[in-house]
């Protein structure tokens, strides 16, 4: 770990995660499979002349943009005011823009899908426990070496609120630095869920064993995600998931009026009764969430401006937009300490980047990053838009509003994660 200054800040430093080698490992295997395994004849094409008509015909518009995006942040890294700092979130930028390309043109297409998705669930699973453990004890589990921060309602900058008898009550984190981020991993690994048992049409997703394990699976990382008591993905999910029965329902009656096969009818049945199980096993935890934890529900349902979380956020954003339009940006991993530097004398908690990554990267990559990274967007979710993937492309709308609110997306080792993977979930739906 490296740090400038007398004292830690997490936002202006370096840190080397077991993930990184992880990824560093898949990374070093992928290139020795793909490029060194090639012939001399495609290497001499690589580097030859045609190489940027081959980019501009090969690869789609939105990657093109992505590769912009990483130019113009690399040269945003002149203006950071620590160098090292900077360079190593360029780093970190390429490292998870390669884990995009090499999850959607190798490890999807190499590797189960399905396979992948049991993975996000049982983690999620496994994450929802340690959160309901941790809600109902008040306190940490221990588990130091999983990555569980050190936690107690009593402690100052941990995540929690009072409720109207005065009480205060810890937010459920997992094993991730923030019950923000556990929350956006417990979004993606329930919806993983609803594709596996809504969009999958084969028999054996059909048997009862799993829709009895993955009702009890679902059960859990429901109410581990309704412990974390982030408003806005909870809200989200409310949302997305009313989305996704409703278009259900749609399909299934346009599907039904054209049917004329009896099998694709018992299909068609097959999928409704699933949702109806899936609808009721919904309403049953929200109902006993809600009946059990009422006047912590009730206090977080009271969104007030005076909240502090509130003020930073407005705080926040009126800064960054008020720091003025830059080409290339104030820097990479300068929001900071440029904020610092405009406010000297507020308290330190109080030094974090701006809860928005779009006005994150506006303030530290400038004007071309910023129309670059929307554009990457943008055109990613143009590109993919279809019926048949209405409930992926629904989630990376969903974690793209998450941006709006936190930042943690783009700054966090296990928010990046849960960025990137969407992401890719997306560039690559005519695989799923």
């Amino acid at each position: 770990m490296y740090y400038s200054g007398w004292y830690f800040n997490e936002w202006q430093s370096i840190s080397f995660y077991l993930t990184d080698l992880i990824l560093l490992t898949l990374f070093l295997l992928w290139t020795y499979r793909n490029i060194w395994g090639w012939q001399i004849s495609n290497f001499k094409f690589l580097i030859s002349k045609q190489l940027p008509n081959y980019l501009i015909t090969k690869l789609p518009k939105h990657d093109l943009f992505l590769l912009g995006f990483l130019a113009v942040a690399a040269i945003s890294v002149k203006n950071s005011s620590d160098f090292y700092v900077g360079v190593f979130l360029w780093l970190k930028l390429v490292e998870f823009a390669l884990l995009y390309f090499y999850l959607k043109t190798y490890a999807i297409k190499r590797f189960n899908f399905i396979g992948i998705l049991y993975a996000l669930i049982l983690g999620g699973v496994f994450q929802a426990a340690v959160a309901i453990g941790q809600f109902l004890k008040q306190d940490d589990l221990g588990l130091r070496w999983l990555g569980e921060s050190v936690l107690s309602p009593h402690m100052t900058g941990v995540a929690s609120f009072f409720i109207g008898s005065g009480e205060k009550i810890l937010r459920a984190y997992g094993t991730t630095p923030h019950p923000n981020i556990l929350a956006a991993y417990l979004f993606l690994a329930i919806f993983a869920f609803y594709f596996l048992i809504l969009h999958r049409n084969k028999p054996h997703y059909l048997h009862s064993h799993i829709m009895i394990y993955g009702s009890v699976g679902y059960m859990l990382m429901l109410f581990g995600l309704f412990f974390t008591f982030s408003r806005t993905i909870i809200f989200l999910w409310v949302v997305v998931f009313l989305v996704i029965i409703l278009v259900i329902i749609a399909m299934s009656i346009r599907a039904g009026s054209k049917m004329t096969v009896p099998v694709d009818n018992r299909l068609a049945k097959s999928i409704i009764h699933r949702l109806v199980a899936l609808v009721l096993v919904t309403f049953i935890v929200v109902g006993a969430f809600s009946f059990f934890y009422w006047p912590e529900v009730q206090s977080r349902m009271i969104l007030s401006s005076e909240e502090e979380a509130v003020r930073l956020r407005i705080f926040y954003n009126k800064e960054s937009l008020g720091g003025g339009i830059n080409l290339f940006g104030i820097g990479l991993g300068d929001f900071t300490s440029w904020l610092m530097e405009q406010n000297p004398n507020l308290p330190r908690h109080v030094y974090q980047p701006v809860h928005n990554i779009y006005l994150l990267v506006y303030s530290e990559i400038g004007i071309i990053g910023f129309v670059l990274f929307l554009l990457f967007l943008i055109s990613l979710l143009k590109n993919s838009f279809s019926k048949k993937v209405v409930g992926c492309w629904l989630l990376v709308v969903g974690c793209l509003f998450i941006g709006i609110f936190d930042h943690f997306l783009i700054t966090l080792q296990q928010g990046r994660f849960v960025f990137w993977l969407v992401l890719t979930l997306l560039s690559n739906y005519d695989s799923i």
